[in-house]
Protein backbone atom coordinates (compact mmCIF):
# COMPACT_ATOMS: atom_id res chain seq x y z
CA UNK A 1 0.00 0.00 0.00
CA UNK A 2 1.32 3.47 -0.88
CA UNK A 3 2.56 5.42 2.14
CA UNK A 4 0.93 8.86 2.17
CA UNK A 5 1.99 9.95 5.67
CA UNK A 6 4.06 12.85 4.29
CA UNK A 7 0.92 14.16 2.58
CA UNK A 8 -0.77 14.14 6.00
CA UNK A 9 2.00 16.38 7.32
CA UNK A 10 1.54 18.59 4.26
CA UNK A 11 -2.15 19.09 5.12
CA UNK A 12 -1.21 20.43 8.56
CA UNK A 13 1.50 22.71 7.16
CA UNK A 14 -0.84 24.09 4.48
CA UNK A 15 -3.32 24.75 7.29
CA UNK A 16 -0.69 26.91 8.99
CA UNK A 17 -0.29 28.98 5.82
CA UNK A 18 -4.06 29.32 5.43
CA UNK A 19 -4.36 30.48 9.04
CA UNK A 20 -1.65 33.08 8.37
CA UNK A 21 -3.84 34.61 5.66
CA UNK A 22 -6.55 35.30 8.24
CA UNK A 23 -4.21 37.07 10.68
CA UNK A 24 -3.20 40.78 10.66
CA UNK A 25 0.43 41.23 9.58
CA UNK A 26 0.85 44.96 10.09
CA UNK A 27 3.45 45.24 7.30
CA UNK A 28 3.20 47.94 4.59
CA UNK A 29 1.03 46.85 1.69
CA UNK A 30 -0.25 43.70 3.36
CA UNK A 31 -3.92 43.89 4.20
CA UNK A 32 -7.17 41.96 3.70
CA UNK A 33 -7.09 42.28 -0.10
CA UNK A 34 -3.45 41.26 -0.50
CA UNK A 35 -3.93 38.30 1.83
CA UNK A 36 -6.49 36.87 -0.57
CA UNK A 37 -3.55 35.85 -2.78
CA UNK A 38 -1.95 34.08 0.19
CA UNK A 39 -5.26 32.37 1.01
CA UNK A 40 -5.59 31.12 -2.57
CA UNK A 41 -2.04 29.74 -2.64
CA UNK A 42 -2.45 28.08 0.76
CA UNK A 43 -5.85 26.74 -0.29
CA UNK A 44 -4.40 25.13 -3.41
CA UNK A 45 -1.65 23.51 -1.35
CA UNK A 46 -4.18 22.30 1.22
CA UNK A 47 -6.43 20.88 -1.50
CA UNK A 48 -3.57 19.11 -3.28
CA UNK A 49 -2.23 17.58 -0.06
CA UNK A 50 -5.75 16.52 0.98
CA UNK A 51 -6.41 14.81 -2.36
CA UNK A 52 -3.02 13.08 -2.08
CA UNK A 53 -3.86 12.00 1.45
CA UNK A 54 -6.98 10.19 0.24
CA UNK A 55 -5.33 8.84 -2.90
CA UNK A 56 -7.47 10.94 -5.25
CA UNK A 57 -4.46 12.51 -6.95
CA UNK A 58 -1.48 10.68 -8.39
CA UNK A 59 1.81 11.13 -6.55
CA UNK A 60 3.53 13.06 -9.34
CA UNK A 61 0.75 15.53 -10.17
CA UNK A 62 -0.41 15.98 -6.58
CA UNK A 63 3.03 16.63 -5.11
CA UNK A 64 3.87 18.98 -8.00
CA UNK A 65 0.73 21.09 -7.45
CA UNK A 66 1.27 21.18 -3.68
CA UNK A 67 4.94 22.09 -4.09
CA UNK A 68 4.33 24.95 -6.53
CA UNK A 69 1.57 26.41 -4.34
CA UNK A 70 3.77 26.11 -1.22
CA UNK A 71 6.64 27.81 -3.04
CA UNK A 72 4.20 30.59 -3.91
CA UNK A 73 3.44 30.98 -0.20
CA UNK A 74 7.17 31.34 0.53
CA UNK A 75 7.58 33.90 -2.25
CA UNK A 76 4.59 35.90 -1.03
CA UNK A 77 5.98 35.93 2.52
CA UNK A 78 9.39 37.07 1.34
CA UNK A 79 8.00 39.90 -0.79
CA UNK A 80 5.57 41.02 1.90
CA UNK A 81 8.19 41.22 4.66
CA UNK A 82 11.33 42.16 2.70
CA UNK A 83 11.14 45.87 3.38
CA UNK A 84 10.65 45.38 7.11
CA UNK A 85 13.43 42.80 7.43
CA UNK A 86 15.83 45.02 5.53
CA UNK A 87 15.34 47.77 8.07
CA UNK A 88 12.69 49.79 6.24
CA UNK A 89 10.30 52.22 7.81
CA UNK A 90 7.54 49.68 8.21
CA UNK A 91 7.10 47.44 11.22
CA UNK A 92 5.09 44.34 11.98
CA UNK A 93 2.29 44.54 14.52
CA UNK A 94 2.52 40.75 14.87
CA UNK A 95 5.02 38.14 13.75
CA UNK A 96 2.50 35.31 13.87
CA UNK A 97 1.20 35.81 10.34
CA UNK A 98 4.57 35.84 8.56
CA UNK A 99 5.93 33.08 10.81
CA UNK A 100 3.03 30.71 10.18
CA UNK A 101 3.15 31.46 6.46
CA UNK A 102 6.89 30.83 6.26
CA UNK A 103 6.69 27.59 8.26
CA UNK A 104 3.71 26.40 6.24
CA UNK A 105 5.30 27.36 2.91
CA UNK A 106 8.80 25.99 3.50
CA UNK A 107 7.45 22.92 5.22
CA UNK A 108 4.99 22.43 2.37
CA UNK A 109 7.78 22.54 -0.22
CA UNK A 110 9.75 19.91 1.70
CA UNK A 111 6.64 17.77 2.28
CA UNK A 112 5.68 17.96 -1.40
CA UNK A 113 9.16 16.91 -2.43
CA UNK A 114 9.16 14.10 0.11
CA UNK A 115 5.76 12.86 -1.02
CA UNK A 116 6.85 12.99 -4.67
CA UNK A 117 10.02 11.03 -3.90
CA UNK A 118 8.22 8.39 -1.88
CA UNK A 119 9.45 9.36 1.57
CA UNK A 120 9.51 8.35 4.40
CA UNK A 121 10.91 5.07 3.01
CA UNK A 122 14.00 6.88 1.80
CA UNK A 123 14.06 9.54 4.53
CA UNK A 124 17.08 8.09 6.30
CA UNK A 125 19.00 7.88 3.05
CA UNK A 126 18.07 11.47 2.15
CA UNK A 127 19.17 12.80 5.55
CA UNK A 128 22.44 10.87 5.32
CA UNK A 129 23.15 12.14 1.80
CA UNK A 130 22.38 15.74 2.77
CA UNK A 131 24.58 15.51 5.84
CA UNK A 132 27.38 14.01 3.76
CA UNK A 133 27.18 16.81 1.19
CA UNK A 134 27.30 19.47 3.92
CA UNK A 135 30.29 17.74 5.51
CA UNK A 136 32.19 17.63 2.20
CA UNK A 137 31.26 21.23 1.37
CA UNK A 138 32.48 22.59 4.68
CA UNK A 139 35.53 20.32 4.61
CA UNK A 140 36.39 22.17 1.43
CA UNK A 141 36.14 25.48 3.29
CA UNK A 142 38.41 24.16 6.04
CA UNK A 143 40.96 22.90 3.50
CA UNK A 144 40.95 26.26 1.71
CA UNK A 145 41.54 28.07 5.02
CA UNK A 146 44.40 25.72 5.95
CA UNK A 147 46.13 26.03 2.58
CA UNK A 148 45.72 29.83 2.60
CA UNK A 149 47.24 30.06 6.08
CA UNK A 150 50.18 27.87 5.09
CA UNK A 151 50.83 29.86 1.92
CA UNK A 152 50.62 33.18 3.78
CA UNK A 153 53.14 31.90 6.32
CA UNK A 154 55.49 30.79 3.55
CA UNK A 155 55.11 34.13 1.76
CA UNK A 156 55.79 36.04 5.00
CA UNK A 157 58.99 34.07 5.47
CA UNK A 158 60.20 34.75 1.94
CA UNK A 159 59.32 38.44 1.69
CA UNK A 160 60.09 41.26 4.15
CA UNK A 161 57.14 42.78 5.99
CA UNK A 162 53.56 41.59 6.02
CA UNK A 163 51.96 40.47 2.74
CA UNK A 164 49.81 43.20 1.20
CA UNK A 165 46.19 42.91 0.23
CA UNK A 166 46.98 41.89 -3.33
CA UNK A 167 49.32 39.14 -2.14
CA UNK A 168 46.78 37.84 0.36
CA UNK A 169 44.00 37.66 -2.23
CA UNK A 170 46.28 35.96 -4.73
CA UNK A 171 47.29 33.44 -2.10
CA UNK A 172 43.62 33.00 -1.16
CA UNK A 173 42.73 32.17 -4.75
CA UNK A 174 45.59 29.65 -4.92
CA UNK A 175 44.47 28.24 -1.57
CA UNK A 176 40.98 27.74 -3.00
CA UNK A 177 42.37 25.65 -5.82
CA UNK A 178 44.60 23.61 -3.53
CA UNK A 179 41.85 23.22 -0.92
CA UNK A 180 39.17 21.96 -3.28
CA UNK A 181 41.76 19.79 -5.03
CA UNK A 182 42.82 18.25 -1.71
CA UNK A 183 39.26 17.32 -0.77
CA UNK A 184 38.75 15.88 -4.25
CA UNK A 185 41.84 13.69 -3.83
CA UNK A 186 40.69 12.52 -0.40
CA UNK A 187 37.25 11.75 -1.85
CA UNK A 188 38.79 9.74 -4.71
CA UNK A 189 40.96 7.78 -2.29
CA UNK A 190 38.07 7.17 0.11
CA UNK A 191 35.64 6.00 -2.57
CA UNK A 192 38.30 4.29 -4.74
CA UNK A 193 37.24 6.26 -7.80
CA UNK A 194 39.56 6.88 -10.73
CA UNK A 195 40.26 9.91 -12.89
CA UNK A 196 37.49 8.72 -15.22
CA UNK A 197 35.02 10.03 -12.63
CA UNK A 198 36.09 13.58 -13.46
CA UNK A 199 33.79 15.29 -15.93
CA UNK A 200 36.25 17.92 -17.21
CA UNK A 201 36.09 17.63 -21.00
CA UNK A 202 36.68 19.91 -23.98
CA UNK A 203 33.27 21.49 -24.68
CA UNK A 204 31.41 20.30 -27.77
CA UNK A 205 29.37 22.64 -29.99
CA UNK A 206 26.34 21.70 -27.92
CA UNK A 207 28.25 22.50 -24.73
CA UNK A 208 29.24 25.92 -26.10
CA UNK A 209 25.54 26.66 -26.54
CA UNK A 210 24.94 25.78 -22.90
CA UNK A 211 27.89 27.96 -21.85
CA UNK A 212 26.42 30.95 -23.68
CA UNK A 213 22.94 30.19 -22.39
CA UNK A 214 24.23 29.73 -18.85
CA UNK A 215 26.10 33.04 -18.88
CA UNK A 216 23.03 34.86 -20.26
CA UNK A 217 20.77 33.15 -17.72
CA UNK A 218 22.99 33.86 -14.73
CA UNK A 219 23.39 37.54 -15.57
CA UNK A 220 19.73 37.91 -16.48
CA UNK A 221 18.75 36.38 -13.14
CA UNK A 222 21.23 38.64 -11.33
CA UNK A 223 19.75 41.74 -12.99
CA UNK A 224 16.19 40.65 -12.19
CA UNK A 225 17.04 40.03 -8.54
CA UNK A 226 18.86 43.38 -8.31
CA UNK A 227 15.83 45.24 -9.67
CA UNK A 228 13.42 43.43 -7.33
CA UNK A 229 15.66 43.99 -4.29
CA UNK A 230 16.11 47.65 -5.22
CA UNK A 231 12.35 48.17 -5.40
CA UNK A 232 11.82 46.40 -2.08
CA UNK A 233 14.75 48.10 -0.35
CA UNK A 234 16.45 44.80 0.44
CA UNK A 235 20.13 45.07 1.33
CA UNK A 236 22.77 42.44 0.55
CA UNK A 237 26.21 41.73 1.97
CA UNK A 238 29.50 42.50 0.21
CA UNK A 239 32.07 39.82 -0.60
CA UNK A 240 35.39 39.75 1.30
CA UNK A 241 37.20 40.57 -1.96
CA UNK A 242 35.00 43.63 -2.45
CA UNK A 243 35.72 44.74 1.13
CA UNK A 244 39.47 44.48 0.51
CA UNK A 245 39.21 46.43 -2.75
CA UNK A 246 37.09 49.16 -1.17
CA UNK A 247 39.97 49.99 1.16
CA UNK A 248 41.83 51.68 -1.69
CA UNK A 249 43.19 48.54 -3.30
CA UNK A 250 40.98 48.32 -6.38
CA UNK A 251 43.89 46.86 -8.40
CA UNK A 252 43.52 43.57 -6.51
CA UNK A 253 40.34 42.99 -8.49
CA UNK A 254 42.40 42.73 -11.66
CA UNK A 255 44.17 39.71 -10.15
CA UNK A 256 40.84 38.04 -9.49
CA UNK A 257 39.71 38.19 -13.14
CA UNK A 258 42.11 35.52 -14.51
CA UNK A 259 41.82 33.63 -11.21
CA UNK A 260 38.07 33.36 -11.81
CA UNK A 261 38.61 31.28 -14.97
CA UNK A 262 41.76 29.43 -13.94
CA UNK A 263 41.14 28.62 -10.27
CA UNK A 264 37.86 29.76 -8.70
CA UNK A 265 35.43 28.44 -11.31
CA UNK A 266 37.15 25.06 -11.88
CA UNK A 267 37.90 24.54 -8.17
CA UNK A 268 34.41 25.24 -6.86
CA UNK A 269 32.65 23.39 -9.68
CA UNK A 270 34.88 20.36 -9.15
CA UNK A 271 33.85 20.14 -5.51
CA UNK A 272 30.23 21.26 -5.57
CA UNK A 273 29.09 19.90 -8.92
CA UNK A 274 31.39 17.07 -10.05
CA UNK A 275 31.59 15.56 -6.56
CA UNK A 276 28.72 16.72 -4.35
CA UNK A 277 25.92 17.11 -6.91
CA UNK A 278 26.98 13.99 -8.82
CA UNK A 279 27.02 11.94 -5.62
CA UNK A 280 23.53 13.18 -4.71
CA UNK A 281 21.99 11.89 -7.96
CA UNK A 282 21.52 8.40 -6.55
CA UNK A 283 19.47 9.68 -3.60
CA UNK A 284 17.57 12.70 -4.88
CA UNK A 285 17.48 12.17 -8.63
CA UNK A 286 18.71 14.75 -11.15
CA UNK A 287 16.80 17.91 -10.25
CA UNK A 288 16.66 17.10 -6.55
CA UNK A 289 20.46 16.86 -6.53
CA UNK A 290 20.67 20.23 -8.29
CA UNK A 291 18.53 21.78 -5.54
CA UNK A 292 20.27 20.16 -2.55
CA UNK A 293 23.72 20.79 -4.02
CA UNK A 294 22.85 24.44 -4.58
CA UNK A 295 21.76 24.83 -0.95
CA UNK A 296 25.11 23.40 0.16
CA UNK A 297 26.95 25.74 -2.22
CA UNK A 298 25.13 28.81 -0.87
CA UNK A 299 25.71 27.85 2.78
CA UNK A 300 29.41 27.36 2.04
CA UNK A 301 29.61 31.06 1.08
CA UNK A 302 28.64 32.28 4.57
CA UNK A 303 32.28 32.97 5.63
CA UNK A 304 32.92 35.04 2.48
CA UNK A 305 29.95 37.35 3.13
CA UNK A 306 29.42 37.27 6.93
CA UNK A 307 31.90 40.09 7.66
CA UNK A 308 30.31 42.32 5.02
CA UNK A 309 26.74 41.83 6.21
CA UNK A 310 25.32 44.79 8.13
CA UNK A 311 22.32 42.73 9.26
CA UNK A 312 21.31 39.09 9.41
CA UNK A 313 18.65 39.87 6.81
CA UNK A 314 21.33 41.17 4.43
CA UNK A 315 23.30 37.93 4.81
CA UNK A 316 20.18 35.80 4.27
CA UNK A 317 19.25 37.83 1.19
CA UNK A 318 22.74 37.37 -0.22
CA UNK A 319 22.65 33.62 0.36
CA UNK A 320 19.30 33.57 -1.44
CA UNK A 321 20.92 35.26 -4.44
CA UNK A 322 23.80 32.77 -4.40
CA UNK A 323 21.30 29.91 -4.22
CA UNK A 324 19.47 31.13 -7.31
CA UNK A 325 22.72 31.60 -9.25
CA UNK A 326 23.94 28.19 -8.11
CA UNK A 327 20.79 26.63 -9.54
CA UNK A 328 21.89 27.88 -12.97
CA UNK A 329 25.34 26.32 -12.52
CA UNK A 330 23.86 23.06 -11.26
CA UNK A 331 21.47 22.97 -14.20
CA UNK A 332 24.21 23.46 -16.79
CA UNK A 333 26.20 20.62 -15.23
CA UNK A 334 23.14 18.38 -15.02
CA UNK A 335 22.21 18.94 -18.66
CA UNK A 336 25.75 18.54 -20.05
CA UNK A 337 27.51 16.26 -17.48
CA UNK A 338 30.54 18.41 -18.28
CA UNK A 339 32.19 20.23 -15.36
CA UNK A 340 34.08 22.45 -17.81
CA UNK A 341 30.78 23.99 -18.91
CA UNK A 342 29.76 24.93 -15.36
CA UNK A 343 33.31 26.11 -14.58
CA UNK A 344 33.35 28.46 -17.58
CA UNK A 345 29.92 29.88 -16.73
CA UNK A 346 31.00 30.34 -13.11
CA UNK A 347 34.38 31.82 -14.03
CA UNK A 348 32.87 34.21 -16.56
CA UNK A 349 30.32 35.45 -14.03
CA UNK A 350 32.96 36.07 -11.36
CA UNK A 351 35.37 37.69 -13.84
CA UNK A 352 32.73 40.13 -15.11
CA UNK A 353 31.64 40.98 -11.56
CA UNK A 354 35.24 41.65 -10.46
CA UNK A 355 35.84 43.68 -13.61
CA UNK A 356 32.72 45.78 -12.99
CA UNK A 357 33.82 46.36 -9.39
CA UNK A 358 37.22 47.57 -10.59
CA UNK A 359 35.69 49.99 -13.12
CA UNK A 360 33.40 51.39 -10.43
CA UNK A 361 36.02 51.68 -7.68
CA UNK A 362 38.73 53.04 -9.95
CA UNK A 363 36.43 55.89 -10.95
CA UNK A 364 36.21 54.81 -14.56
CA UNK A 365 32.42 54.48 -14.57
Amino acid sequence: MEDRSVANVGVVLAGFALTAAALPWGTPGVGPVENVALAVLAGVALGAFSLRRHGLLARRSGSLAAGIASLGVVSYTGIATAGTLAGGSGSMSSVWGPTLALVGGLGGVIAAYGDGRGLPESLGQAVKATGWSLAVGFAGLFAIAVWSSVLISVLSGLLPGNPGTASQLAVGALGLGLGTGSIALIYFQWTEKTAAYLDFRVPTKRDVGYIVGGVVAIFGLQMLISVVFSQLGVQTASHSVQQAASGGNAEVLLLMIPASWLIIGPGEELLYRNIIQKELYGTFGGWGAVLVGSFVFSLAHIPAYAAGATTVAALVSTLGVILSLSLVLGTTYHLTTNTTVAALVHGTYDAVVFGAMYVQMAGMA
